[in-house]
C-alpha cells in the first residue's frame, strides 16, 4: 500500500502525513490536552474523560446459513487484530455462492450490531449515479455544478465538473462534495429505497453535509442533538425519511467552511455524543454490509460501460494491499474514518466464479482524530488480507 493522498471521509489528510496540516495543528493544543487529561486520570486510577461509546443496537436480516464462524468448531475462527486497536470492533468475512449466500464465513465482535459507516456508504452512491446513467436520466457526460449549498466539508472540485469525474473523486478520493453532488442527482429519497430494498439492515439516508451539520448541532430545527438521540437509527425506514429529508435540504443553506468550523468545536469539546453517530450518519452491520457489498460492488447489475468504471474506481480505492495474496482477478475496496472510526469494507471476485466480501467496523476508539486513526490501515490491510487469503482457501486463519 502506498502513502499517497487519500480521504477516506471529511476528517482524512493522508494516509501517512509528513506534518501536522496548518488545520490540524490549530487543533493539536486541544486534542493533546484531552490526551494528557486521559492519561493523568489513567495515572491517578479514575477513568479517561472520554465519552462512552455508541449504544449497541442490532439488526439481523436473516439467519446465516454458513452456520457462523467457519470452520464449524475453530477456537480462534480469526486471527487476533493488529496491537493498539481499542473499542468496539465487529468484522464479517464470507465468501458468497451465486445464490448470493454465504458458504463459509470468519467473524469477530458483535457482526448484528449497527455501526455507523463513516465514507464506506459511498459506492453505493456512486452506483445509485451509474444507474440513473444507465437509465438515461443523466450521463457521465453530464456537467453538475458545485454550488455553496451543495459544497461539503474540506477540500472540494470547483465549478463543473462531469458525472464521470464526480463519481471518480468520490471513490478513489473519498470527496465529500463529490459524493454529495451524486447523492442530490440520483435523489437521496431513491437511494434510500432501493438500499433498504436490498439490506433492510442498511441505512443510507444522509448526505455528508447533512451528518455533519446534524451532529454538530447546527440544525436544531430538524434534529436537536440533546433529544433526537441514538433511539432514532431504530425506527423504521419510513419514519426516518422526513427527517433525512429535510437534513438533506436544510444543509444546502449552510456553507462547508461553517458545517467544517463548527465539527472542530463540537468534536473537541464538551457537547461531543458518539450516541448521536448511529442517529445521524449512514449506518449498517458487519454481516449485513458484506452481504451487500457482495451484491453491489462487482457491479453485475451494471452496463458493461458503467461496470467498467465503475470497477477500475474500486480498484484503485482505498484501502488493499499493493500486492496482495489474495488471489483475486478484481477486488474493490473503500474505506471510512472519522473521529475515533475507521472502517474498512470491500469485495474481490476469486479465480472459481465466487465472490468473498467483507466489512470491519471500529468505533468508540481511544484514539481520536481520523489522521491517527489511519495510522493503523497498514498493519490492519496486512491483517485483512492474511484472514481473507486463508478463507479464500478454506482453511483455517494462521
Amino acid at each position: 500500500m502506498t502513502a499517497r493522498p487519500t480521504r477516506h471521509n471529511g476528517r482524512v489528510r493522508s494516509l501517512v502525513p509528513a506534518r501536522l496540516s496548518p488545520r490540524r495543528a490549530a487543533r493539536w493544543p486541544a486534542a493533546l490536552a484531552l490526551l494528557l487529561l486521559g492519561s493523568l486520570a489513567g495515572a491517578l486510577g479514575t477513568s479517561a474523560p472520554l465519552p462512552s461509546q455508541a449504544p449497541a443496537l442490532s439488526c439481523q436480516e436473516a439467519p446465516d446459513p454458513s452456520g457462523g464462524p467457519w470452520p464449524p468448531g475453530s477456537a480462534i475462527p480469526v486471527r487476533p487484530l493488529p496491537a493498539g486497536i481499542t473499542g468496539r470492533v465487529a468484522f464479517y468475512a464470507a465468501v458468497y455462492g451465486t445464490d448470493g449466500q454465504p458458504l463459509r464465513a470468519v467473524q469477530l465482535g458483535d457482526v448484528d450490531a449497527l455501526h455507523p459507516l463513516a465514507s464506506a456508504f459511498k459506492p453505493l452512491v456512486v452506483r445509485a449515479a451509474l444507474q440513473e446513467v444507465d437509465a438515461g436520466r443523466l450521463s457521465l457526460g453530464t456537467r453538475l455544478e458545485t454550488t455553496p449549498g451543495r459544497r461539503s466539508i474540506e477540500g472540494y472540485p470547483a465549478g463543473r465538473n462531469t458525472v464521470e469525474q464526480l463519481a471518480r473523486l468520490a471513490l478513489v478520493r473519498s470527496d465529500n462534495t463529490a459524493s454529495d453532488i451524486l447523492h442530490l442527482a440520483a435523489g437521496p429519497e431513491r437511494v434510500a429505497r432501493a438500499v433498504g430494498a436490498l439490506s433492510p439492515c442498511t441505512r443510507i439516508l444522509h448526505t455528508t453535509k447533512a451528518l455533519w451539520a446534524a451532529q454538530a448541532g447546527l440544525l436544531p430545527d430538524v434534529f436537536r442533538p440533546g433529544v433526537d438521540g441514538a433511539g432514532s437509527a431504530a425506527l423504521p425506514l419510513e419514519e426516518r425519511l422526513p427527517v433525512a429529508q429535510a437534513l438533506n435540504r436544510r444543509a444546502q443553506d449552510l456553507t462547508g467552511p461553517q458545517v467544517e468550523a463548527a465539527l472542530d468545536r463540537y468534536f473537541h469539546g464538551p457537547d461531543y455524543d458518539p450516541a448521536l453517530e448511529l442517529a445521524v450518519q449512514n449506518t449498517s452491520t458487519a454481516r449485513a454490509y458484506a452481504g451487500l457489498l457482495a451484491r453491489t460492488l462487482p457491479g453485475n447489475d451494471l452496463k458493461p460501460t458503467t461496470r467498467r468504471l465503475y470497477r477500475a474506481w474500486l480498484a484503485d480505492g482505498c484501502c488493499k494491499p499493493a500486492h496482495p495474496t489474495l488471489p483475486a482477478p478484481f477486488w474493490g475496496a473503500k474505506a471510512g474514518s472519522g473521529w475515533r472510526i475507521l472502517t474498512l469494507t470491500g469485495a474481490a471476485e476469486l479465480p472459481g466464479g465466487q465472490v468473498l466480501a467483507y466489512a470491519y467496523f471500529n468505533d468508540g476508539s481511544d484514539t481520536l482524530d481520523a489522521e491517527d486513526m489511519e495510522r493503523q490501515i497498514p498493519a490492519l490491510v496486512r491483517w485483512l488480507d492474511a484472514t481473507l487469503t486463508a478463507l479464500a482457501a478454506g482453511r483455517p486463519t494462521p
